[in-house]
């Protein structure tokens, strides 16, 4: 796969995961106490870890020709961690009941 067609592809996928972490954010608007609270510290650990990705996005454009295929495994192994955490976030927000996803 040429790099920035990866590139692109990673973070179109980066940008749907912060969507969703944007509209779990907005859900949990109708929270009160401590699921507030802990939803809250939630989507600050996930906006944490998009930025990670976000970070290795990054040294993939930034590496030579030869490496960025090494480097490839780190974006795509973080996507799908992130992807699990939303998941994880938004199965947690419905079983407080608060979400209607």
């Amino acid at each position: 796969m040429i790099r920035r067609t990866y590139i692109r592809k990673v973070e179109d996928r980066l940008e749907r995961i912060e969507n969703d972490i944007d509209g779990l954010q907005n859900r949990m608007a109708s929270s009160a106490g401590d699921i507030r609270d802990r939803l809250d510290r939630d989507i600050r650990d996930i906006r944490s870890k998009a930025e990670a990705v976000r970070e290795r996005i990054r040294a993939v454009e930034a590496a030579g020709a030869s490496n960025w295929g090494r480097l490839k495994n780190a974006v795509d192994e973080g996507l799908k961690e992130l992807g699990q955490v939303v998941d994880g976030a938004v199965e947690r927000f419905r079983k407080t009941g608060s979400g209607d996803r």
